[in-house]
This record gives structure tokens, sequence and C-alpha cells, in this order.
């Protein structure tokens, strides 16, 4: 078996050059004026230190995840939700509690 270097064809089109099916599309998933928050400024429940963490709006309006502080590596519990406006709230707690 060869691998070939022709891929024309191995996709098929999405779509999206439909425009009646790309105003479908942005009815069903708007996507806002584009300004979520991208990062937060957070305090370390065991060093206390403040450290900038990034922030994914593309993974949901509701998050929950595991992340280790910057400064002395011990894990987080990341909880992060979005509101309408793109606003996020961050909260941390130990992942020991």
């Amino acid at each position: 078996m060869r691998f070939s270097d022709d891929l024309s064809g191995a996709f098929e089109s999405d779509g999206t050059d439909d425009p009646e099916l790309e105003a479908e599309l942005d009815e069903e998933f708007p996507l806002g004026d584009g300004t979520a928050e991208m990062d937060a400024l957070v305090v370390c429940p065991y060093c206390g230190e403040s450290v900038e963490i990034g922030l994914d709006p593309g993974s949901g309006n509701v998050q929950d995840y595991v992340e280790d502080c910057q400064v002395c590596c011990q894990p987080w519990r990341v909880s992060l939700s979005y509101d309408d406006a793109g606003h996020a709230t961050v909260s941390l707690t130990a992942l020991d509690d």
C-alpha cells in the first residue's frame, strides 16, 4: 500500500460556500460581538500568588477543568462561566478540597 499525495476529493465540501446555509448557521450559532474574555487574573489557593491564565471561550459557556499553578505547580479546579456579553467569571479551588 502506498501513500498518495493526491488528496483532492478526499474531503467533501462542508457547504459553507452556500449563502443560505451560512445565514442559517449564523442564526443558530450567533457569534456575538467577539469580545469574550480570553484571560483572567486569579490567585492560587495554595501559594497565594496572582497568576494570569488563558481562557478558551470556544470550549463552551460553562467549563470545569484542572490546571496547575504556574508558580508552585499545585493543581487547581478551575470553574469558568461566560455571560451573554462575553464576561468571564472564574473561581479556583484547591484540588485536594
